[in-house]
């Protein structure tokens, strides 16, 4: 086989997820998103999705699209099986001394690993060694503004099966600044979330890099110390990973890494300075299936656990993301809802299989590649009525 063409087709997501419709400052109303179809000489293609974030990724949908022409002009002719080259040649043409273009890169990497299953008749996730099961349980992301809001959507979810919580206790701080006023109310969501959670359910308390202070992050965190369900995400900025392993060392809380966790040689570095406990992937940031493999290995060898999150995307990009879930050793719950919770794609039905949900748990579908079909006259409509909309 040979790449005969690398495309991008727009697609025109609306957030519906709380605080994402009125919170502009941090979380968008619309967002960057393509689906990305790479095709061999004889006609056969496969699909991926770029998906980013202005303000949490720093890719805009004309920089994505961009990238997309420059890998379709360098991936020309190439073997679709050789994943090294085909991510060689992209950092070549775009990025590769400094980070950029990853959710471009990562919609492409999608695209040729189905491409080269369904060639092959296999699901997915053979390629990336296998799978360890198909079926997941589920985590949720929780974005709610008041303790109220925050602990009945808690018990809203654990009844449906849910046995992972991502609270969002850091929007009110990167929105305002660090403050003792703004803190409080972050901490206040987190104890009415602990106060309704059952023990064997996780709480991921997501800080997004608000919290600021290692210090701090320990003095407040300390008090926590018993509930044995609970960590804490990404509490300092991306870069401090010394305050990290600081607040890893002294909360009595086990740390996750996520806006940190952004290369493979970024993990390694988390491990030697022993900064987290457990890592959040997202191919998206990582740059697809390849490097995000790379981040895994480096993980399961040094006993990190691995999370795997939604960018979101669409059911393509959350059935991709079940993929690399199977491949991973730890069982914790998968993000993996996105299209359903957090995106509205309007009213064309553009895809068929995917990913399922029954019980509270995810399943893959049993079919090549990454199991999505796509209607194109289907995506053709969605465009043209985006256009007409405006």
């Amino acid at each position: 086989m040979k790449i005969a063409g690398v495309e991008a087709f727009p697609l025109h997501p609306k957030a519906v997820k709380e605080a994402w419709v009125d919170d502009e400052y941090v979380w968008p109303s619309s967002l960057p998103s393509f689906l990305v179809k790479v095709t061999e000489e004889s006609g056969e293609y496969g699909i991926g999705e770029a998906a980013s974030q202005v303000w949490y990724l720093g890719e805009t949908a004309e920089q994505i699209e961009s990238c997309i022409k420059l890998y379709d002009t360098a991936l020309q002719a190439q073997d679709p099986a050789n994943f090294a080259l085909a991510h060689h040649l992209m950092e070549s043409a775009y990025s590769g001394g400094m980070p950029g273009g990853r959710a471009a890169r990562s919609g492409v990497d999608m695209a040729l690993h189905d491409l080269v299953a369904k060639a092959r008749g296999v699901p997915l996730h053979a390629l990336l060694g296998g799978a360890y099961r198909t079926e997941f349980e589920l985590l949720t992301n929780l974005y709610h503004k008041t303790p109220e809001a925050m602990a009945s959507a808690c018990q809203d979810f654990v009844s449906r099966g849910f046995t992972g919580l991502k609270v969002k206790v850091g929007d009110v701080m990167l929105a305002d600044g660090f403050g003792r006023e703004s803190f409080a109310s972050e901490l206040a969501k987190l104890e009415a979330a602990l106060e309704v959670t059952p023990p064997e359910v996780y709480i991921d308390a997501d800080a997004n890099q608000g919290w600021d202070s290692a210090q701090w992050t320990v003095a407040k965190l300390r008090r926590f110390a018993g509930h044995e369900n609970l960590s804490i995400e990404q509490p300092l900025h991306y870069a401090d990973l010394s305050g990290a392993a600081f607040v890893r060392a002294h909360a009595g809380v086990p740390v996750i890494l996520d806006e940190s966790a952004w290369s493979p040689r970024a993990v390694l570095e988390l491990v030697r300075l022993g900064a987290c406990d457990r890592i959040v992937l997202k191919l998206n940031r990582l740059g697809g299936f390849f490097p995000a493999m790379q981040a895994v290995a480096i993980c399961e060898n040094a006993a990190i656990g691995v999370s795997v999150d939604t960018n979101p995307y669409s059911i393509v990009g959350d059935t991709a993301g079940c993929h690399i879930a199977a491949a991973v050793r730890t069982h914790y719950p998968v993000d993996c809802e996105g299209h359903v919770s957090f995106l509205d794609l309007g009213e064309e039905q553009m895809f068929e299989g995917g990913i399922g949900f029954s019980a509270g748990r995810a399943h893959l579908p049993d079919r090549a590649g990454l199991g999505v079909e796509v209607d194109w006259d289907a995506v053709a409509r969605h465009a043209a009525r985006y256009q007409a909309e405006g």
